[in-house]
């Protein structure tokens, strides 16, 4: 995944997010806040650029108190290709599994996708 902090980069994701809402809402606020001076302390993500599929939003690492906290330790995710957001939970980069977390977004098939990805872990999922 590839980390986006550059100004002109958020402010064009931002765009790209406007024109594909109601879906993107829950990463538009955040890309919105970190554009906008960070006081939160979030990351935002993406899969490429600047032809993404996916953007995830979280907690920048550093600032994880308590692992245990999935309040704390929330992301949101916006897709296109589902399958790309399936290879991304498949791996370590995008989700860190040692902790406990919450994942946000609005489409379809986000639960089951997250699901089976713990499941593949043999971790479980509440």
């Amino acid at each position: 995944m590839l980390l986006l902090t550059c100004p002109a980069q958020l402010r064009s994701l931002e765009e790209a997010l406007r024109r594909r809402l109601p879906t993107s809402l829950p990463v538009l606020g955040t890309v919105m806040t970190v554009a906008r001076g960070n006081p939160a302390a979030h990351e935002v993500l993406v899969d490429s650029w600047p032809d993404f599929s996916v953007v995830l939003t979280r907690l920048r690492p550093e600032e994880h108190k308590d692992h245990k906290d999935f309040y704390t330790n929330q992301m949101t995710v916006y897709y296109q290709d589902e399958g790309v957001w399936r290879a991304l939970l498949g791996g370590n980069e995008a989700v860190g599994w040692t902790r406990a977390f919450q994942v946000n977004g609005m489409q379809d098939g986000l639960y089951e996708a997250v699901r089976e990805a713990a499941d593949a872990r043999g971790l479980r999922l509440d």
